[in-house]
């Protein structure tokens, strides 16, 4: 399987690609590797999309350093959070495999983010519907990979653990934001 058919075959059965994903037998350190690598491939789209876009760019004030901690601690704690709330709701998966699993998520967040800036070149206004479509098929694919993950064979299940990773991952964000100084009003 190529890498081009598993994408187009994971934007039409999400469930399917975490099937096959949760069945790989990957050791820690290559899911941990691709954790950092998709960490600092998103930060490097989303900055390359800010130099693209002079209004963004004046705007913007995070530097790629503070971004790659904000993405890979959101990772991390998005983890945990679909990890631990699914066995709490009775799921059977394993850490690792939610790594891998949202490792693939984040990925496919990646090339929804690569098409929204190629079409923010081309057609503005189809880089809006993009945006829209995207964030429906991520809430859609994250319902069938958690259902995946734990064996839930309940899509209601799915979204209890994704509520429950939600409410934890804005704390944690909440938290982290805090530790590195962000407050409402902006840096500190």
């Amino acid at each position: 399987m190529t890498i081009g058919t598993f994408i187009t075959g994971s934007l039409r059965d999400p469930a399917g690609a975490a099937a096959y994903l949760r069945g790989l037998a990957l050791d820690r350190g290559t899911i941990l590797s691709l954790m950092a690598l998709i960490t600092i491939l998103s930060v490097l789209i989303l900055m390359a999309g800010v130099w693209l876009s002079p209004a963004e760019a004046a705007m913007f004030v995070a530097s790629p350093f503070s971004l790659t901690i904000l993405l890979g601690g959101s990772l991390i704690m998005l983890v945990l959070a679909v990890h631990l709330g699914g066995r709490l709701l009775g799921g059977s998966g394993r850490i690792e495999q939610a790594v891998l699993l949202i490792v693939w998520w984040q990925a496919m967040a990646l090339v929804i983010q690569v098409i929204q800036t190629v079409l923010l070149l081309i057609l503005p206004v189809l880089s809006s519907l993009a945006a829209i479509a995207g964030l429906v098929w991520l809430v859609f694919a994250l319902l069938h990979l958690v259902n995946v993950l734990h064996a839930f064979n309940s899509l209601w299940k799915a979204l209890g653990t994704v509520i429950i990773g939600v409410f934890t991952v804005s704390l944690g964000l909440g938290l982290l934001l805090a530790l590195i100084g962000v407050s409402v009003g902006g840096v500190v």
